[in-house]
């Protein structure tokens, strides 16, 4: 991943290292880095903190793999902008060889039901969304073989919603009993979101020849390319919908003409065959972040921080090459969040991650030596302070960079500027020689596009929010 606004001049001019001492007392009591002061006595433990500037980058896309969770809804945010999510996906017969149990020239439709498997919510669940469902146009290249970020959009093809009317979905309501004629009372409808569509639409599809359009999944997709579900400009919410579970499906409710029993036949998305995208879009219209991205300063008040696709920013921790050689026993960076009224408390903030940059190739790389990597995975993110603590109603970060702290001051190690994000399933290298890459969390640090935070920055003159370094020191012996 590439970094334009990282240049080798990037700080050139910038203010000399600056040290502030705010305390010059052995540490009685504190809630940080207790564990580290050594229990000697007569050693006297100091703390400083040091200035660190900060930069608001550039935004980054992501893909979502179909196993993973899928955000859908639509979310109007006066900090972040608009964030609309749709989920766009391919089903296909449940069973191989498909066969209707009556001709097909007597099928009476009782309902077509589209269901997704609900996990959650993040945002106002009290403010109902507005959902429609579309075909895709089948011009459209989509198939499981590839990848599609987020910025992807598909053409749309014929709508598929019931009456072509939208949805509108109460969120608090998804377990309510939908009763649909022919639906079994014993079939689960919990923790779903169930979309009525046009019966027409199950007729075609149960209709079909079958030694053109059911010979196999690949077969089925020439005639229904994908569907698409796609949010309103309403509510203020992203649920988080599987694909993969069993409860995900297309489901087609009918009788033979005369009477008779009701069948039902499942379209489902498959992990081998089914292709899948999220298209998350954002909107940044109004607000202060592309102020913020495209300002040249190297030191800025406000850092925007928003789980991807979203914001990144930049730390710079160079003042610390002002300490003496001394015995770190703790370094790390504070940060702070700068609230926002109300929908705070409904948008809440998410995992973030510190790397280290090495601007010769423009890659990251995990920490030297605070973070852990064990079996191909790190293993000590939340010693290392990834997730947000909440203190008297406002968030914050700590992130532990003490050994690498004590290398620069001690070895002279090199000092590379650091890169903060909110990712959702990014890799990282191990080290800057790049041998090799690990997930930086299995399961994923964050659900696509869920969670966001304002931060203080380094230039921030609001000591409750300014970020900053704090070291807990002594001197050697």
């Amino acid at each position: 991943m590439n970094y334009p606004h990282l240049r080798p001049r990037f700080f050139q001019g910038a203010l000399l290292f600056l040290v502030v001492l705010f305390s010059c007392t052995k540490i009685i009591t504190t809630d940080i880095g207790s564990g580290l002061i050594p229990p000697v006595d007569g050693v006297i433990t100091k703390d400083t903190v040091i200035e660190v500037f900060t930069k608001n980058l550039g935004f980054d896309t992501i893909s979502v793999s179909i196993s993973d969770d899928h955000v859908l809804g639509y979310v109007n945010d006066p900090v972040f902008g608009k964030t609309t999510a749709s989920i766009n996906f391919q089903v296909a017969p449940e069973n191989s060889p498909f066969a209707r149990g009556i001709n097909k020239d007597s099928i009476v439709v009782d309902s077509v039901v589209l269901s997704l498997k609900y996990k959650g919510v993040w945002g106002d669940s009290l403010q109902p969304l507005s959902l429609r469902v579309y075909s895709m146009d089948p011009e459209n290249l989509f198939n499981s073989n590839s990848s599609y970020t987020n910025t992807k959009n598909f053409i749309k093809g014929q709508e598929l919603t019931e009456f072509n009317t939208a949805k509108y979905v109460d969120i608090r309501r998804l377990d309510d009993v939908d009763t649909i004629k022919g639906v079994a009372a014993t079939e689960i409808t919990t923790n779903q979101l169930r979309i009525r569509l046009n019966k027409s639409f199950g007729e075609n599809i149960l209709k079909l020849d079958s030694s053109t359009y059911y010979t196999g999944d690949s077969a089925f997709y020439t005639y229904l390319r994908g569907i698409m579900i796609e949010p309103g400009a309403m509510g203020q919410a992203l649920m988080r919908m599987n694909l993969t579970d069993t409860t995900t499906r297309l489901s087609l409710y009918y009788h033979k003409l005369g009477g008779g029993d009701t069948l039902v036949k499942r379209f489902l998305p498959k992990a081998l065959t089914s292709a899948s995208s999220n298209t998350i879009l954002r909107d940044y219209s109004g607000t202060e972040i592309p102020s913020y991205v495209n300002r040249p300063d190297s030191n800025q008040d406000l850092i925007f921080m928003q789980t991807s696709p979203g914001t990144r920013a930049f730390i710079n921790i160079s003042n610390v090459k002002g300490m003496p050689n001394v015995i770190v026993h703790r370094a790390e960076i504070l940060m702070n969040q700068v609230p926002y009224a109300s929908n705070d408390t409904l948008l809440s903030p998410p995992n973030l991650f510190l790397a280290a940059y090495n601007k010769d190739s423009a890659k990251q790389f995990i920490m030297p030596y605070d973070v852990s990597v064990y079996n191909g995975s790190i293993s000590n993110l939340t010693q290392f302070g990834v997730s947000p603590r909440l203190k008297n109603g406002v968030y914050n970060y700590s992130f532990d960079i003490t050994r690498y702290v004590q290398s620069i001051i001690t070895r002279s190690d090199t000092l590379y500027n650091l890169v903060l994000t909110a990712p959702y399933n990014q890799y990282i290298y191990v080290d800057k020689n790049f041998q090799y890459a690990v997930p930086i969390s299995s399961p994923s640090l964050n659900y696509p596009a869920i969670g966001r935070i304002r931060l203080g920055g380094g230039n921030n003159n609001n000591s409750q929010y300014k970020m900053r370094l704090h070291i807990v020191y002594s001197l050697p012996e």
